[in-house]
Parts: structure tokens; C-alpha cells; sequence
């Protein structure tokens, strides 16, 4: 009896495992890169006005609670004191 509830909860947790990396592989909309169709000019970079650090659309810090700060383009958020995250690289 042990040795199927361990099979059970092995089977339920790898599912889980699964089904998780499956939600994380597939992109979501929001964290589509533009194409060649989309300007780039259409990008809107958000800026962390406590850390001054801005984000590209589809990076995990873009819309977070900090974020307020909207620039149009990266030269515009350079040239107000902001620098690029380090894990989008914008």
C-alpha cells in the first residue's frame, strides 16, 4: 500500500513538473519580440524610478510596481539617467 501512494505522489508531482515548464515554454503574447512588421519606434520601455533601470517589453521586471517611468525609445531613457536591466538588455 506505501510503495503505490509513493507512485501516486511521484506521478502527481511530474505532472506538475511538466505541466509548469510546458506554461513556461510557450510565449506569452506580451513577451512576443517585435517583427520586422512592427517599428521599433512602437517599443515602449518602462523605467524603474527607484532603481533607474529600464526594461523592454516581454522582460520580467517591465511591469513591475516601480515602473512608471515610459520612454519611447532607449536613447530617450538613456539620455534621462536611466540604464539598461541587466537581464533584458534593452
Amino acid at each position: 500500500m506505501r510503495r503505490k501512494s509513493v507512485l501516486i505522489a511521484l506521478v502527481l508531482v511530474l505532472s506538475w513538473a511538466l505541466a509548469a515548464w510546458a506554461q513556461e515554454s510557450v510565449p506569452k503574447p506580451s513577451q512576443a519580440q517585435p517583427t520586422a512588421r512592427q517599428p521599433q519606434s512602437r517599443v515602449v520601455y518602462h523605467g524603474n524610478v527607484r532603481s533607474h533601470k529600464f526594461h523592454r517589453p516581454g522582460c520580467r521586471y517591465y511591469n513591475c510596481k516601480n515602473c512608471t517611468a515610459r520612454f519611447t525609445s532607449r536613447q530617450e531613457a538613456i539620455k534621462a539617467g536611466y540604464v539598461p536591466c541587466k537581464v533584458c538588455k534593452p
